[in-house]
């Protein structure tokens, strides 16, 4: 096997990011991946086991998305089917993450699906939530089920497990998964009573985000 070096930039970036994202209250211990596209071939995901927030350079893998193969001899995390199959179906993206925010998690346990649109940011930075039932973790089933929805949405709701965000670029990725978290700790806090905004409001402000970027 061909050992290929790491940019130094890179790992350094997805270090930083990687511990954002416990910081921000979105993954605990080892739950939760991260995963970043290099270049059109490859991309870099956390380590089987890691835990974000004290991931270390030696506990990164490179690997390339088509197949698969590790390029550094890093095992990658058991969900790297899945990053590897929404990069595959979302050339527009480079960043993914699992994430297992409370709020978010806590109605991914219910049969609840609510209207998520109860803070602008939902429909300003999001747009389409999805939503896939139980599939067992690390699965190719898992992986495919949530790269079909990821087609149109950018977090993806899994059932009794968390979310999956995807995006470009660190920040607008964890933004995403930060204002998701809020969304539903909202929709939870008011019992369900927190009112969404309307279609109307909706669409106001998908055409004032389109004309102000």
């Amino acid at each position: 096997m061909i050992i290929h070096p790491l940019p130094e930039e890179e790992i350094t970036s997805f270090i930083h990011w990687a511990h954002e994202a416990e910081r921000l209250g979105l993954v605990l211990c080892s739950s939760g991946n991260l995963s970043h596209k290099v270049d059109g071939e490859s991309m870099l995901i956390s380590a089987t086991g890691s835990w974000l927030g004290q991931l270390g350079k030696n506990q990164i893998a490179h690997l390339r998305i088509g197949n698969g193969e590790i390029l550094n001899g890093r095992k990658a995390s058991g969900e790297s089917a899945m990053h590897r199959a929404i990069m595959t179906c979302r050339p527009d993206i480079d960043t993914i993450l699992h994430f297992q925010g409370p709020a978010a998690t806590t109605l991914a346990c219910m049969d609840a699906v609510p209207d998520y649109n109860v803070i602008i940011e939902v429909p300003v930075y999001i747009g389409k939530i999805s939503y896939v039932p139980f599939i067992m973790p690390c699965s190719q089933m898992l992986a495919e089920a949530v790269a079909a929805e990821m087609k149109e949405s950018s977090i993806v709701q899994m059932r009794n497990h968390g979310q999956v965000v995807c995006g470009n670029g660190y920040a607008g990725t964890i933004q995403k998964a930060v204002f998701f978290e809020l969304a539903c700790s909202i929709i939870l806090r008011s019992n369900f009573r927190a009112m969404p905004l309307s279609e109307a409001g909706i669409q106001q402000l998908k055409h004032y985000n389109k004309v102000n970027n």
